[in-house]
Formats: C-alpha cells, structure tokens, sequence
C-alpha cells in the first residue's frame, strides 16, 4: 500500500511538472547608437530615455519631437491623446558593462515604444508585439543618423520590430524676452 502511495504522488509531482508556466512577458533591453557623420564611427548615446503605451492597436503615433519627449501619443485620426506612458524605461546596466541600455518592462501587446535622444533631437517609435513564448530579455540595438533629413527605418519584423526613425527637430528659436526691443523699435533717424 505505501508503494502505491508512493508511486500514486511521484506520478502527480511529475504531472504538475509538465505545466510550466508560460509567459509573454518580456525585458525590452534597447543599446541606442549615434552616427554622427555618414561612415563615421558609431558612439554610444549616454542620454535616451523610453517609454511605452499599451495602444491595443498600431494605429498611434507620436506628432513631433516636443510632444515625444512630452510623452504624449496622439491616435492615426487625431482625436484622442495620451499623456501618461504604461511603462517608464530605467537603466539598465549588464554585468561588468559600461554601456547605457534602457530598460522597459512589457506585458501586454502591441506596446507602442519611443525612445527619445535629448543629444541629437530625435526620437524613434517601435511597434513591439510580444508574441514569442519565455523569452525574459529581448535585446535590441538602435543606430541613430542625425545626418540623415528625412524619416527613415532600422530593424526587421523577423529580428523584434521595425523602428521608425525622425530626423533631428530644428533648434527652437528664442522669444524675444519682454521689455526687450526688437531691430525696427531701436533704428533712429539721423538728418
């Protein structure tokens, strides 16, 4: 009887074993790269931030540079916006490693991701779908040109998602401050 017993639990023990539990889940670890020139050296960015929004759909995006680093999305039709990010990016900081990574916690899908470079004045969205089984880190390398004018695209759907890049945001230009008088108000006439 105790054999059985016995036997009765190991069998159940193995039983529970065989259900693992199975996550999407996913550490997005994101190494952003600065080109400066064309065929210059890449250099590390030490200054990105991440966010992410849970968008239910691809149909979000982010208008300009200022409301990225607003952390504001606004939906394809321009009618509704969202200005508190689901997951904050932190930094990350691999073992015995002096690259700047940022670090977002993703748990649901699709994850709408900026990635902002305060440097460069330019930031990078990324649609990321979880849809792979245990996969705790997923690492990704972002290579930033602020040389290039136009929008552009890095990365693959088959190596985590296709970033969508926006060339450096024009310097603002300074307001006058008040009281201060402009070229026209200061010209006299001399005769």
């Amino acid at each position: 009887m105790r054999c059985r017993l016995l036997i009765l639990c190991s069998a159940a023990l193995l039983f529970v074993g065989c259900f693992k539990s199975v996550t999407k889940d996913t550490n997005l670890v994101i190494k952003t790269l600065i080109q400066e020139k064309s065929g210059a050296d890449n250099a590390l960015a030490t200054d990105t931030y991440a966010y992410a929004y849970y968008t239910g759909t691809d149909k979000w995006m982010v208008a300009s540079y200022e409301d990225a680093v607003a952390r504001v999305v606004t939906d394809s039709l321009g009618v509704e916006r969202k200005t508190i990010p689901d997951v904050e990016g932190v930094p990350f900081v691999r073992e015995d490693d002096t690259n700047y990574y940022v670090s977002l916690p993703l748990n649901q899908s699709p994850a709408l991701v900026v990635l902002v470079a305060p440097s460069v004045r330019m930031y990078a969205t990324l649609f990321k779908y979880l849809n792979v089984d245990n996969i705790h880190e997923t690492y990704m390398t972002l290579l930033l040109h602020p040389w290039k004018k136009a929008p552009y695209t890095e990365g693959t759907a088959q190596k985590g998602g296709v970033w969508n890049i926006i060339p450096p945001a024009p310097e603002p230009t300074p307001e006058p401050e008040q009281g201060e008088n402009t070229e026209n108000e200061n010209s006299t006439t001399v005769e």
